[in-house]
């Protein structure tokens, strides 16, 4: 089934990008041919389009013309366009002549454009540069540099319109000082209505200043009749690094205040913690930052027993995580920070050491007549608690007699010896997973 959609797009006209060559350079307003937004009956294209699905986050709208128009988002789960590529493929796809509109945030980005393409961004559309990867390291063409946008020299004719450029992910201990906005080795091309702006990372961490983080708007390389114009800069070192390049017209360049974005260490406060088998305790952990400011509504997560726990810095920037183990042993938590626009991210790791308790028994004297059983009353404690439902054992003279302790803790032995005489008992409790083993000696007066 047939719909139509109104699609807004630039106005891009021949005869403006001619008479924009020929303007005098002393009058620069003549040239913006932005288009008021509200002058909508000029820029509306209607097309009969069937919808094909090119891939998750891009669409084709396809009318009875030989050319297309691709509508591409980023992944709604990661935007990073090195992990979860939506543009690129795209790119492949479309032919000489198509048009490829953008929307949303694209962060990673590395376009090879090697075909004459129309490439457009919705509003508030932004592209952020790759860090990691270059142009020839990733398609063995291009520059040997890390950007965005490379055209190729197949490329001739390509227009880039309504694209801000931003790098606020990018940190300054990438160590990467002169990525590009736009690479251009073709002719004849259009870029208009771009922002290009950067938000410089000052990173604790390195010894690196914004001020030294270079950033390339246009790079033009043996190119010829290339148009500019309508272009916001914000703070970068380079407007156009023209090589070799010719027939260069640009109009309405304006400077936007560049933006220092001050990021500072963050650091985490926790100690060690000792805690005994079956009894809790709280792990306590407090985010701060390098200036010793408590970092509030933070997610922390902790890494524990094979699992993760997430928690929210109250506002002094702290979090408690209850503890609790039934065997001893040393365990170890890992406390992670992932870090936010104003600070780094940071990690600790603690070691909770669980003991088991140390246990008391009483060995009361007692008196016996030779051959009659006697009860002898043991009480066995742990860290100053009565110990219920535990095997007390008494050895005297050769034999062994047992009993298990109530639940206040008393183990009733009844005991008998067949001769007269003093001897020396030893009582024990051997131990538990939760409570060390513990011996006591008494002694026993035999009557006839």
């Amino acid at each position: 089934m047939k719909t139509n959609k109104k699609i807004m797009v630039p106005l891009i006209l021949l005869v403006g990008l001619t008479f924009a060559c020929a303007i005098s350079a002393q009058d620069p307003t003549d040239v913006n041919l932005t288009t008021e937004i509200n002058d909508l009956n000029d820029n509306v294209v209607e097309m009969n389009e069937n919808i094909e699905m090119v891939s998750d986050n891009s669409s084709c709208c396809e009318d009875e013309s030989e050319h297309q128009t691709y509508y591409v988002s980023p992944d709604p789960d990661n935007s990073n366009q090195v992990q979860k590529p939506t543009v690129q493929p795209v790119i492949d796809k479309a032919k000489p002549g198509d048009t490829i509109v953008l929307n949303g945030t694209f962060v990673h980005c590395h376009f090879l454009i090697n075909k004459t393409l129309t490439i457009l961004a919705t509003p508030e559309t932004s592209v952020g540069v790759c860090p990691h990867h270059t142009h020839m390291m990733k398609y063995g063409v291009g520059p040997e540099s890390n950007g965005i946008f490379y055209i190729s020299p197949e490329a001739n004719g390509t227009v880039i319109s309504g694209f801000s450029f931003t790098n606020d992910f990018y940190y300054m201990a990438n160590k990467v000082y002169n990525p590009f906005g736009i690479f251009v080795d073709a002719n004849d091309v259009t870029l208009e209505n771009l922002t290009f702006d950067w938000v410089g990372e000052k990173n604790d961490a390195s010894g690196y200043d914004p001020k030294d983080f270079l950033f390339d708007a246009i790079v033009l390389n043996n190119t010829q009749s290339t148009v500019i114009r309508n272009i916001v800069l914000g703070s970068v070192n380079g407007f156009i690094n023209s090589i070799n390049s010719s027939n260069i017209c640009t109009g309405n360049i304006s400077i936007a205040k560049s933006k220092v974005k001050e990021v500072v260490n963050s650091n985490i406060l926790a100690s060690n913690l000792n805690i005994f088998v079956g009894e809790s305790g709280n792990l306590q952990v407090t985010l701060m930052d390098i200036h010793n400011n408590p970092i509030s509504s933070e997610n922390i997560v902790i890494f524990i027993n094979g699992d993760s726990k997430n928690l929210t810095t109250d506002g002094n920037g702290n979090v408690k995580l209850p503890v609790k183990y039934s065997t001893m042993g040393t365990y170890f938590a890992t406390i992670v920070f992932a870090g936010d626009e104003k600070h780094n991210s940071s990690f600790r790791s603690v070691k909770i050491t669980v003991s088991k308790k140390t246990c008391t028994l009483t060995a009361p004297k007692a008196t016996l007549k030779v051959k009659k059983a006697k009860t002898i009353k043991i009480t066995l404690k742990s860290n100053g608690k009565v110990v219920a439902g535990k095997k007390v054992t008494l050895k005297v003279n050769g034999k062994t007699f047992s009993a298990k302790t109530n639940s206040k803790g008393v183990a009733s032995v009844k005991v008998k010896v067949n001769k007269k005489g003093t001897f020396r008992y030893t009582v024990k409790f051997a131990g538990d997973n939760a409570n060390k083993i513990v011996t006591k000696k008494g002694k026993i007066i035999v009557k006839k």
